[in-house]
Order: structure tokens, then C-alpha cells, then sequence
């Protein structure tokens, strides 16, 4: 690289070393704290392979963060230069530098596109999401099957075991990989606590200064003031704006920003003019104006608005303009707008350490506390970032506050899970032998390698301990007939002996008497053996070595279970065996050859049982067009909590749930998702209803209705590309016509 400046910027010891890895031809995964500048190693490749005229493809784990970086790539290098492939969002796809979801780029490798000849690399931001529950396997197959002779960029938040990864892609690829982690910020964080009796404070203060009040009031009705995020807000509003406020739920995004409305206005008159103009620009005549984005112009001409998924594309749009402009201060957002998105701030406030993850309230883990506060931090502006949690301390008896720590970041783990897709496609590609190198090459069975080993050298030191000190300690040491261990149990009985006796009969034939009864029967018991009679040179050597032999020996005991528990790569392989005689069962395989269902199988991506079984059904000839839309709507749709819908009467659902039956009894429960009920919202759609009359079929948020056209849109896309019938695929190209208008189509990205 000719000098040590990139954009302006001058680099950073850890992005010179990324750029020069860059400009020798190696892979190289990056691991640096949020707010860093890890996006502006991405930019120098893609400028590097656009002056070279060479291929890049760049995967980002959500679509927000694939449509900015197309939007910002576009501005920087050209229209024609950058494409966009998003499943319901394709784009320029034969563009030099493509930007595409994790989804896409697997789909391309596991099928073997021969378009992925052409590519140099291949940049994986955000690839710490490899240990996402629900698409890690993605990330996991994407880096496993990308082909050898593209290289790899790994752009990652701090991670705890980044080395292990990098040790991973490096052993499964046979090639050097550059590690380069970086634990600095430019712009240093501070982290403060904050309720109203202590204002702004740090862990431990607010800690004594609870402990303190507690036992000052002993009376059990002690109670705090009452803390809101309005609070907070009037705090920091002085000198720490402008402001992420992180909120674990949607509807408390709108409602905190509404609040604050009603309080506090950030700009002057001119900013007011410019904000409202935008909305002009934005949406055109008012009248024409939902009333969502009525009350949400209220919000932001006050400097103040919040950001979810159930926003409309078109609202998410200008509030990430508006916020560019530095004309939002205080922007009310769930934990999505942390991910990749580059939306600095002076400072990052949360309103609670809790979330629901789908399944229960928990704390925030290590890694999420510090992706979110990383947002803090304005390079070039801030001297220091600033992390604000709200803290309730009527709950800090019931629920502890947590003390996060950056040094304490849990590892990466492996979420491999093996589908019907990647069963399907692994047996038209690979021979067993080589399945059985795929299923090696994850990173679960590399893991387990490693912890196999570490796990055997443990338990090879813990034996040599043990065999060391057993020549201090008798064989007996840990019963009863060991005079040491025995005494102190023997002394208990006696008085507990002597304590039943003064009970008196009455007392004793009492439930508590009885439970004591039946105690110094048990001990009585295990004391029936007469001790040994140990000399007392002996009794003095195990008294000083009994206790660590018993817990060299708990240890020992303890990581040979854990040793047996590990999952090895033939779990996977018993696991595809199994699901591979599911899908012969169903007339997808021939022994290993593909039949036409499981070909067709091979090409979807969601939910490919239910699809595929849908399509050979020829239900679709029994359908017309809205109908077919309204039931494909129900293959990935998956309700959130308290969604309601009017009831669907368009569609007889018995040969549906049928087929759904039919999948369930050979595949599990497991293996199929269906719901019926959003294809309400959806045949309407299709039939062309206005949007706000489709609104009124169901109380989901305005931009899930928008996702769940666009996702049928997606399944309808797959299922055009894969079927060979000409009459069928202009059908379904009619269907996604219908539903790809209006509010649902993609916006001018």
C-alpha cells in the first residue's frame, strides 16, 4: 500500500496490516470492537478489485445492511459497477462487485455456480454471526464449501476465541489465513449506570450505595424512586446527543419517542423546514400520507424517532437519512440498527439489560452489551463514547445487576444443522468419502477436536495428580470407614440423637419428629461399619491431602462425563444417514441418485418438504392467482406474539394440512412450518386493495405485512427458477407481479 492514509483517515497499525494482507493476495479475518473501522478495509478491496477489474462478492448477515452497503458502494463506484442479491431484492446480479445476503452466497457454493468461477473474494462482515442459533449453519457451510481460489475477508466484532476460528478456516482450507485482532478504540468508551436517586454513576457505586439504603431501611416495603427513560434523556441531553436509546421492544420504540415528543424539541426552525421537506421528497403529497408516517414526521421534525423492523421500508429509509443529517438526536431503535450499520453516536442508552430471545427473559450476554454500547463514539468528533443503562433497583434484589466485561466475551460455538436441502444437495455433488471430509471440516467437529484433546491432556494431568497424592491417602479416605471423615459425621448423629430424645413422644410422632427419625436412621446406617484403626502418623498424612484428592477426584470424574457428552462428526454422519432414508422414503432419492422431487428439493431454500410437496400435488391448478399468493404467504411466515388476523374463508386448507400430515409423519414435527392465518392479508394484496385496507385485516405492524409479501415473493422466485414448465412459470411470474407493487415494491435502493 503506498501510504498510511485510506479516505482521509489515517489508518490505524491493525488496518495498514489488513490492507497489506490485502494487496499480497491472502485471507484475512479482522476482530476489532465495534466503531473501529473494520468497513473501511471492505472499501479498500472493493476499490482495489474495481481498478483491477476483478470479482467480489460481499455477504452481510441482514438485508438493512446489504441495501446500505449497495447504496453507498453505488454512490462510490457506479451504477453499473454494483450489484444486489438479496433473495426478494435482485439487481444488476452479473455486476463486478455483488452484494448479497450469507443465504445467497451458501445457495451459490453448495450448488456449485459456475458464476463463483469468476470471483477473488469473498468479504464476510459481521462473521461472529456464524454463532447465530438460528443461521449459523449458513455462515458455517458459505466458509466450508467457498471455493479454494476465492480468498476471504472475515469482518468480525471482538470475539473471545478468534484465533480458533482462524485456526479452523485455515485447517479446512489449506491456506495461510492473516489474523489480525485489535482491542483498542480510537475513541475510548466510558460506561455509567443511571436512576434517578444517583444520577449517572458506575457499578460499583450504585451497588453501595443500594447496599447502603437497604440496611439503612430495614423495613421490608423499602421501595426507590421510579426511573424512565425520560430521565435519562433529560440527563445526558445537555452534553451527550446525539443518542441511540436501545429498546427490547417495538412497541415501546414508538411509544418512549412519543413521550419524548411530547417533552423536548432538538432543532431550530431551519433544521424543522429541512426535515419536513424531506418528508415531501419522501412521500409526496400529504394527503396521500398514511397515518403512520403522519405521526412519525411529528417525531422527527422534533429532532426524535425510533426505528424497527415494523416500520415501513420507506419510513426506515428517511429516518436512516434523516439521522445521516444529524438532524435526529434521540433515536428509539431494537438491537437490529447495532448490526453492521454504520450510524455513529456520542453516546448509546439501554433501557433495560433484559430481552426476550424468543423463548424466555434473559440478561444480555457479553457480546451484545458490547456490539450495542460499540455504536458510541463519533471518530474525528467524540473524545469519548458514553454507555447509559437504566437501571430499576426495585428489581435488584429479584434480579442482580449484570456487570459486563469485555475481557469475558463468551466464544464462538458451531450451530451446524443439517437440512434437507444440504442433505439433497451434498448427495448429488459429493461421494461418501468426501461427505465424510465435509462433515469434518465443520466447525462442531473441529471444535470438538480441540476440546477432545485439551479435554484428554486435562484428564492425563488430573490422573498423574491423583496417582501422586493416593500414595498420601489410604483407599478408604472418602467412606465412612475412614476414622477422619467419619468422626465429624459421627459427632452430628449424637446430637441429633440427643435433640430427638428431648422432642418427648408427642413431638416426635409430629411430621418433624418423624423426618428426624428417618435421618438418624439413614446415618446409622452409613456409620454401621466399625471405623479402621488408622495409627496416627496416618490419620495426619490424609488429613492434609484428603481434600484435594477428593476434589482430583470429582474433577476427574466430572471431565470424563463431559469427555463422553462432546458430539463428534459422526453424529452428523448418523444424522444424514437418517434424514437421507426419510427423503428415499418420501421418492426423493434412489438409493444415492436424485428422482425429480428431490432435484427440485435441492433448488429451495425454505421450508423445500413443504414446497416441493405442494408443487407435485398439482394443487395449484385448483387455485387461481390470489389464492396461490394467499397460501404460499403461510410457508415462512412465523407469528409473533399476540399477532391477530380476520378470519380466511378464500382457501379449503384440508388437502393442505394433508400434505403438512403426510411430511410430519415420515420427517417429525419439526420439519414443517405453516401458518395459515396471514394469507388473509395476503389474497387481499394480491386481489389489489389498497394498503391501509389490508392493514385493517390484522394488527401486525405495517413493515411485517411488507416482509411477508416480499418473502412470498422470494419462495415464488425460487420455485419460477427451478420448475421447467413455461406455463407455470409465467404463472407464478404473474403471481409475484401482483404482490410486487405499490407500498410492497422494492424501493429505489
Amino acid at each position: 500500500m503506498p501510504n498510511s492514509t485510506y479516505q482521509g483517515f489515517k489508518l490505524d497499525i491493525f488496518q495498514k496490516k489488513a490492507l497489506d494482507a490485502i494487496d499480497a493476495g491472502q485471507s484475512v479475518i479482522v476482530a476489532a470492537p465495534t466503531g473501529t473501522g473494520k468497513t473501511l478495509i471492505a472499501d479498500y478491496l472493493i476499490e482495489k478489485a474495481v481498478l483491477e477489474h476483478s470479482k467480489v462478492l460481499y455477504t452481510a448477515p441482514i438485508k438493512a445492511l446489504s441495501n446500505q452497503k449497495f447504496k453507498d458502494f453505488k454512490k462510490q463506484f457506479g451504477e453499473s459497477t454494483i450489484g444486489i442479491m438479496t433473495g426478494d431484492i435482485v439487481l444488476n446480479p452479473t455486476a463486478p462487485i455483488l452484494i448479497m445476503t450469507t443465504e445467497i452466497f451458501r445457495n451459490q457454493v453448495i450448488t456449485e455456480d459456475p458464476n463463483l468461477n469468476f470471483v477473488s473474494y469473498v468479504i464476510f462482515d459481521e462473521i461472529h454471526w456464524l454463532n447465530d442459533e438460528e443461521r449459523g449453519t449458513v455462515w458455517e457451510e458459505s466458509i466450508i464449501l467457498a471455493p479454494k481460489h476465492i480468498r476471504i475477508l472475515g469482518l468480525s466484532a471482538t470475539i473471545a476465541n478468534a484465533r480458533q476460528l482462524t485456526d479452523w478456516i485455515k485447517d479446512i482450507r489449506q491456506e495461510e489465513i492473516i489474523l489480525i485482532e485489535e482491542e483498542k478504540r480510537v475513541v475510548p468508551l466510558e460506561y455509567h449506570y443511571y436512576t434517578k436517586e444517583t444520577g449517572l454513576t458506575t457499578y460499583s457505586k450504585l451497588w453501595n450505595y443500594y447496599i447502603k439504603k437497604r440496611k439503612k431501611n430495614k423495613a421490608e416495603n423499602m421501595s426507590f424512586l421510579t426511573t424512565t427513560h425520560l430521565d435519562l434523556i433529560r440527563t445526558i441531553q445537555n452534553n451527550y446527543l446525539p443518542a441511540l436509546y436501545f429498546v427490547f421492544s417495538r412497541k415501546q420504540c414508538a411509544a418512549k419517542a412519543r413521550e419524548l415528543a411530547g417533552i423536548a424539541n432538538y432543532l431550530k426552525p431551519l433544521e424543522r423546514i429541512k426535515v419536513e421537506k424531506l418528508f415531501f421528497t419522501h412521500f409526496g403529497d400529504e394527503i396521500n400520507w398514511s397515518q403512520s408516517t403522519h405521526r412519525l414526521k411529528r417525531l422527527c421534525i422534533k429532532g426524535i424517532a425510533f426505528h424497527h423492523a415494523g416500520l415501513l421500508p420507506s419510513q426506515k429509509v428517511i429516518v436512516e437519512e434523516l439521522f445521516q443529517l444529524k438532524l435526529i438526536q434521540v433515536l428509539y431503535c431494537t438491537e437490529t440498527f447495532s448490526v453492521g450499520i454504520n450510524y455513529p453516536v456520542k453516546s448509546v442508552c439501554f433501557d433495560s439489560l433484559k430481552k426476550f430471545d424468543g423463548k424466555k427473559f434473559r440478561t444480555l450476554a457479553n457480546h451484545e452489551f458490547f456490539q450495542m454500547s460499540g455504536r458510541a463514539g463519533r471518530r474525528g468528533i467524540d473524545e469519548k463514547g458514553f454507555s447509559f443503562a437504566l437501571v430499576d433497583l426495585n428489581n435488584m434484589e429479584k434480579s442482580p445487576l449484570p456487570r459486563f466485561q469485555i475481557n469475558h466475551l463468551e466464544p464462538l460455538t458451531s450451530q451446524f444443522k443439517l437440512t434437507y436441502n444440504t442433505v439433497l444437495n451434498l448427495t448429488s455433488t459429493l461421494n461418501p468419502d468426501q461427505i465424510n471430509t465435509y462433515f469434518e471440516k465443520s466447525f462442531a467437529s473441529f471444535s470438538y477436536r480441540l476440546n477432545f484433546k485439551s479435554t484428554e491432556d486435562e484428564l492425563n494431568e488430573i490422573k498423574q495428580k491423583i496417582e501422586f497424592t493416593r500414595s498420601y491417602v489410604c483407599e478408604n479416605v472418602d467412606s465412612y470407614c475412614c476414622p477422619i471423615k467419619r468422626h465429624p459425621k459421627q459427632k452430628e448423629l449424637d446430637r441429633l440423637k440427643n435433640a430427638y430424645r428431648v422432642l418427648g413422644p408427642r413431638k416426635q410422632r409430629r411430621i418433624y419428629g418423624r423426618e428426624m427419625a428417618r435421618k438418624i436412621r439413614t446415618w446409622e446406617k452409613l456409620l454401621n461399619k466399625p471405623p479402621l484403626n488408622c495409627p496416627a502418623s496416618r490419620q495426619t498424612s490424609c488429613s492434609e491431602h484428603r481434600n484435594s484428592f477428593i476434589v482430583l477426584q470429582q474433577q476427574f470424574n466430572q471431565l470424563q462425563k463431559e469427555s463422553a457428552d462432546l458430539p463428534d462428526q459422526n453424529t452428523f454422519i448418523r444424522e444424514f444417514e437418517y434424514k437421507k432414508n426419510q427423503l428415499r422414503q418420501m421418492g426423493y432419492l434412489r438409493s444415492n441418485e436424485l428422482l425429480p422431487r428431490g432435484f427440485f428439493a435441492s433448488r429451495i431454500y425454505i421450508q423445500e418438504l413443504l414446497v416441493t410437496e405442494l408443487v407435485f400435488s398439482d394443487l395449484f391448478s385448483k387455485f387461481d392467482d390470489d389464492q396461490l399468493n394467499a397460501l404460499i404467504s403461510g410457508i415462512d411466515f412465523e407469528a409473533r406474539k399476540n399477532d391477530l388476523f380476520l378470519k380466511f374463508s378464500a382457501i379449503d386448507w384440508t388437502p393442505i394440512k394433508e400434505i403438512i400430515q403426510y411430511i410430519k409423519g415420515i420427517c417429525g414435527e419439526e420439519a414443517v412450518r405453516f401458518d395459515p392465518r396471514v394469507a388473509v392479508i395476503t389474497y387481499a394484496w394480491s386481489q389489489g386493495k389498497l394498503f391501509s385496507q389490508v392493514h385493517n385485516l390484522c394488527n401486525l405492524d405495517e413493515g411485517d405485512i411488507i416482509s411477508v409479501f416480499r418473502r412470498t415473493i422470494d419462495i415464488l422466485r425460487q420455485m419460477k427458477e427451478t420448475i421447467t414448465d413455461p406455463v407455470l412459470r409465467s404463472r407464478l411470474k404473474t403471481c409475484m407481479n401482483k404482490l410486487d407493487r405499490d407500498e410492497a415494491s422494492i424501493l429505489e435502493l
